[in-house]
């Protein structure tokens, strides 16, 4: 790292966590708040991730519930013009008020 003090200084007014400078192995180190931030953000994500998940089940559960309870079932309707019937029979037509065929009846 060209300038680990510069960056310390960044992290720490960035993060407000305080950092420290270690040796290790592999060299010069910055440790300190890092893993609370990794462990923060693994968290947060998972939890964003859960939260999530358990709200799109929700909502499947009420789109369930609702089309059970809720919704009106699918009906086509189809209209067609009805049939004549004898009152609507125009006059002179049979059903004018006379049965058909009751010619020897009454006379």
């Amino acid at each position: 790292m060209d300038d680990p003090e510069r960056i310390r200084g960044e992290l720490e007014a960035e993060t407000g966590l305080e950092w420290r400078r270690d040796e290790v192995d592999q060299g010069w180190v910055l440790t300190g708040g890092i893993v609370e931030i990794l462990l923060v953000a693994a968290v947060s994500k998972l939890t964003e991730e859960a939260l999530g998940a358990a709200l799109d089940a929700t909502k499947r559960a009420v789109e369930r519930w609702r089309a059970g309870r809720l919704d009106p079932p699918q009906a086509e309707i189809e209209v067609r013009p009805a049939p004549l019937s004898t009152a609507d029979a125009p006059a002179g037509t049979p059903g004018e008020g006379r049965a058909e065929g009751s010619e020897g009846v009454n006379g």
